[in-house]
């Protein structure tokens, strides 16, 4: 890797490549990252200045992201009530026929409650810097056999019975 020259690498780049990529850190992947940055650098200099960019940008999203506060509690949109509209007596009906009279709907009281997540930036935010993972991808295409596997959406065992 050559330096002074417009289209070469910055002092941090192959740490910030290694990081916004999360590929873990040992000596082979340090490598591997070293060789596609000088194989970049030779090949298609114009690109080095995309990956930059990209780091940039990733590097802008990973702090508005460390200052993001998640909203946890859920927002009651709508509740409804139907039911209920005469008090309940202490005693109640027991015998088949009396409860037939008594229109048992009237006891019951049903409620809804509608809840609806808050607008999250964080969401928007994670989908940028997919995209911009995905960019420097498209320029260091080597280093996506680094990137750590995604975790498995659900684990379990399912059992009988």
């Amino acid at each position: 890797m050559t330096t002074g020259a417009a289209s070469s690498w910055r002092a941090g780049d192959l740490e910030a490549i290694r990081s916004a990529l999360g590929i873990p850190v040992s000596a082979a992947s340090i490598g591997a990252i070293a060789r596609a940055m000088a194989e970049l650098e030779r090949d298609y200099p114009a690109g080095i200045g995309v990956a930059t960019r990209c780091l940039d940008q990733i590097a802008a999203i990973d702090q508005q992201l460390a200052n993001f506060q998640v909203v946890a509690e859920p927002v009651v949109i709508k509740t409804s009530r139907k039911g209920a509209a005469a008090p309940v007596p202490a005693e109640l009906p027991k015998r088949k026929l009396d409860v037939i009279e008594y229109a048992t709907e009237l006891l019951i009281e049903e409620v809804a409650t509608e809840y609806a997540l808050p607008e999250s930036t964080g969401l928007s935010l994670s989908a940028q810097r997919r995209q911009q993972v995905e960019a420097l991808l498209l320029v260091l295409p080597g280093l996506r056999v680094w990137q750590p596997p995604a975790p498995a959406r659900f684990q379990g065992v399912m059992e009988r019975s």
